[in-house]
Formats: structure tokens, C-alpha cells, sequence
């Protein structure tokens, strides 16, 4: 609404008359500007008849002049030096936002098209640089990390783990379940027994240290194996459940305490016997050996002894086409729906399960041997080239680790986790392969296997298998 007509709504009379009166010389620029605005009626930009640039012919409005421009005379309408004003020019009064052209875009020149991959190229490869020094960072801030809190005297070969993966490594321990699971292992809990009981003339006065004690039963089968002093150690806080166990079962040469072995002070500095079980999936996984080289290297007397003395590692090749079903190709259909891209997934993460051993199609091959009082902290990594007698036709569509474990004492005892032994808690690793392969009786299956510490997490395990032509990489965490 102009300023007139506000005025003539909110005036008297009498004023509006003396405004009129004012001589016209005096008034504004804005005043001036109102007039204009007053006696010009409203006109549509594109409805004017408008002489084209270039010829001489009329157009009806300046959208159809753009039309023809576009048709006719397109080289000279892009240059601007015939874009100079005239005396009067609709050119120049037309809002050209409101140009909306219907045809296809003009398509870029070939030099155009070179200098846009040149400058993708150059911001890909500022992006790649950018990328590399992110991921040296990150690098540097996990080597921080793992050396956080790390205190003054420790020994620096043990490698440390990030505080929040350890963290819940050891609450996992704290809960009732795991040590239900441990200890209603027939085989583990009582080869454990055995290999003390057994053997009391070893025992018998000695000094035991117990790494990783959970819920102190291996102390308690060393107190009744003659142990003169048994010292406990763990760092769930399940330990304090075992100290009222011990309580309530008068064990009075059992001493526990919680703490991380590397970081404590023990009650004596040296024993003449280790024990632990430390032993996790694929035997190496979570990677407690480390704790039990830390304390051979730094708790165990001369001509002391640890338990387990050795363990192996085996490997075999397995063909169980319904399992293979269930677990892989099972991503294909779920329902009507493709999952397949969970596949590679399922491949990358062993499968921990008890099998079946009818479907054994290979002997067995021993991959690692671990002398505990010999073995050095690189033990995670390690390489082995394998040939698998086939003793049974059928597909090969997994191969799978087990291991045994050794106490190698005047009357030794032993365990094994292989599928035609009895089944245990560790059950067995299955390494499934991309493409099952068909095997004849006799045949030898050839290949590689190479374990390596997990980058991250140093209680993982990162395993390749190459065979049948193609490298298959496992995560163990």
C-alpha cells in the first residue's frame, strides 16, 4: 500500500489540506518517487513488443525474443559485447530468473570435460592423502592408548590392550554363567584334578601360583595335591566370591588377590609352580598365554614347572553340507528376502560349534606346538604350509581347528577339544570356505595358514587360509 493512501486513513482533514498546499519545489526525493509510482500502472515485464539485437524482427515479448535469439542467432547472443544498453531497452527490464528453457542442456566440451577430471582427480587425490593421515593418527592414538597407565618397572614386552577392551574382557569373568560353563566341563575341570592329584609327589610342599584363578578351584585341588602355599590371582571381581568359597571351605593356605598379574606385587616373588588355565577358542584366542610368559619370566623359581606343560594346534578338513546350508548359504533366501550380502560375514567369523566328526574328510595335520616353558610373547603369529590327506569322498567346505593340551608330569594326563573327542566348552573353530570343493579318497588337500596378533585388539586373532586358489581371511574376536 503506498504512503498516500496510509496518510488519508490516519489523518484529519484539515492537515491533509495544508500538505497540499506546500509548494511542489519543496517536496522529496521520496515524495517524487511516490508520484511516479501513483501514475504508473503496474506492466508485465514479458509483454512488451521487442526489436530483436541482431535483425530486424518484432517478437510480442521478450520470451519469444529469447526464443529466437536461441534459434537464430546463438553465437553472437553469447558475447556480451552486444549486451551494451540503448537509448530504451527491454533487454534489460526483463527478469531473467524467470527464463525457463525446455531444451537439453549444452553439453560440455571436450577440453571442459578434461579440466573437470583433472580437478576430480586432484581433489580424489587430496582426499586419499587425507584419508592416510587420519589413519596414522588413529594408529598413534591406539599405541597412546595401549600405553596409558602402563606403570613405572613392568615388563614392556607384554603387549597391553586398549583400558575399555580390557575392561570388558575381565567383567565378562565376573558373572556367574562363564564359571558354571568352565567348571560343568568334565574333561577340563577334571584333567585339571588328575594332573595334581595325580602327581602329589610334585606338589607336595611347594609354592603354587594360580593366574587367572576365577573361582579358586585349581587353588583348592593344589591345597589338597600337599601344596605348601597356594597364591591366586585374578582381576574379575569374581575373586571375591572365591575368597568366601575358600572361607566356607577351611582352605587355609590359599591366599587371593585382585589385581592384574603385570601390575601387582604378589605375597612372595617367585614359585615353584604355575598354573592356569588360559587356553581360549582356536587355543590362542583371547590371548591370556601372554600373562603366564610374564610370569615364567618374572614369578617362577629356577627348575620350577608350569601347567599345562604344551599344547598343539590341528587343523582338518571338514564337509558338513547342511551345516555349510545353515550357516552360509542360509543369507540368500531369509524369507523371501536376499541377504546375501551378509555372506562374506558369515565367512569372515569362525564358527565356534561342536561337530560332527563322521564328517571328518581329511587326518588331521598339527599346525603349532607351544612348549609353555620355551614359547616367547610372538607366539600368535605364525605360518603353516599344510597337505590334508583326504581319507573319505565328499565336499570340502570348512576346515576346522581344534587343539590338545599336555601335562607333561611322572604320571602325565592330557585333553583334547578334536571333534571325536569328547565334547568340551572350547568346542571346535570352523573356517568356512567361499567355494566347497569336491575330494576323492586320496587326493591331498594342499595349503597355507598364517595367524597374526589382531591389530586392535590384542586378545584377537586375525587367521588367512589360502587354499583351492584363493586366500580366506577370519577374524577371531
Amino acid at each position: 500500500m503506498k504512503d498516500t493512501q496510509v496518510k488519508d486513513n490516519t489523518t484529519e482533514e484539515e492537515p491533509v489540506k495544508e500538505a497540499a498546499e506546500v509548494p511542489a519545489s519543496s517536496s522529496s526525493d521520496e515524495d517524487e518517487y511516490d508520484d511516479i509510482d501513483d501514475d504508473d500502472e503496474p506492466m508485465d515485464e514479458g509483454d512488451e513488443q521487442t526489436t530483436c539485437l541482431f535483425c530486424t524482427e518484432t517478437s510480442t515479448s521478450i520470451s519469444v525474443a529469447i526464443d529466437h535469439l536461441d534459434a537464430r542467432h546463438k553465437p553472437f547472443w553469447q558475447d556480451e559485447k552486444y549486451l551494451q544498453p540503448g537509448e530504451y531497452e527491454p533487454w534489460l527490464c526483463y527478469d531473467y530468473e524467470d527464463l525457463k528453457t525446455d531444451g537439453a542442456p549444452t553439453q560440455p566440451s571436450v577440453l571442459e570435460l578434461q579440466q573437470r577430471i583433472a580437478e576430480q582427480s586432484q581433489l580424489l587425490q587430496q582426499a586419499n592423502e587425507d584419508m592416510e593421515r587420519m589413519r596414522n593418527d588413529y594408529k598413534a592414538l591406539l599405541q597412546k592408548v595401549h600405553a596409558d597407565g602402563e606403570p613405572k618397572g613392568s615388563n614392556q614386552s607384554v603387549p597391553r590392550n586398549n583400558v575399555c577392551l580390557d575392561n570388558e574382557y575381565f567383567k565378562s569373568y565376573s558373572h556367574f554363567g562363564i564359571h558354571h560353563e568352565m567348571l560343568s566341563d568334565e574333561v577340563r575341570t577334571s584333567t585339571y584334578r588328575a594332573s595334581l592329584l595325580q602327581n602329589e609327589a610334585v606338589v607336595r610342599g611347594k609354592t603354587v601360583l594360580d593366574v587367572g584363578c576365577g573361582t579358586g578351584i585349581l587353588s583348592i585341588f593344589a591345597s589338597k595335591a600337599g601344596a605348601a602355599r597356594v597364591v591366586g590371582i585374578d582381576n574379575s571381581d569374581i575373586v571375591y566370591t572365591a575368597m568366601d568359597i575358600i572361607r566356607k571351605n577351611k582352605v587355609e593356605n590359599v591366599e587371593l588377590i585382585k589385581g592384574r598379574l603385570e601390575d601387582t606385587d604378589l605375597p612372595e616373588p617367585k614359585y615353584d609352580i604355575i598354573i592356569s588355565e588360559w587356553m581360549g577358542y582356536f587355543l590362542l584366542y583371547e590371548s591370556m598365554l601372554d600373562s603366564i610368559i610374564y610370569a615364567r619370566e618374572n614369578h617362577l623359581k629356577p627348575n620350577g614347572i608350569i601347567l599345562p606343560s604344551r599344547c598343539t594346534l590341528s587343523l582338518l578338513g571338514y564337509g558338513d553340507d547342511t551345516l555349510y546350508a545353515e550357516q552360509v548359504e542360509f543369507w540368500s533366501n531369509v524369507y523371501e528376502v536376499d541377504m546375501s550380502n551378509l555372506r562374506k560375514q558369515s565367512i569372515e567369523e569362525p564358527l565356534m560349534q561342536v561337530v560332527d566328526a563322521k564328517f571328518m574328510l581329511t587326518e588331521p595335520e598339527q599346525i603349532a606346538n607351544f612348549d609353555i616353558m620355551t614359547v616367547d610373547i610372538n607366539y600368535p603369529n605364525f605360518t603353516h604350509q599344510f597337505s590334508l590327506k583326504v581319507t573319505k569322498p565328499g565336499r570340502i567346505s570348512a576346515f576346522v581347528g581344534y587343539f590338545d593340551t599336555l601335562f607333561e608330569l611322572p604320571s602325565p594326563v592330557m585333553f583334547s577339544t578334536s571333534p571325536s573327542a569328547t565334547p568340551t566348552h572350547w568346542k571346535q573353530t570352523v573356517f568356512f570356505v567361499d567355494n566347497p570343493q569336491v575330494v576323492k579318497e586320496g587326493d591331498v588337500i594342499s595349503g597355507k595358514i598364517t595367524s597374526r596378533r589382531h591389530k586392535e585388539d590384542v586378545r584377537g586373532l586375525s587367521v588367512d587360509i589360502e587354499v583351492f586358489g584363493k586366500k580366506h581371511k577370519y577374524i577371531v574376536v
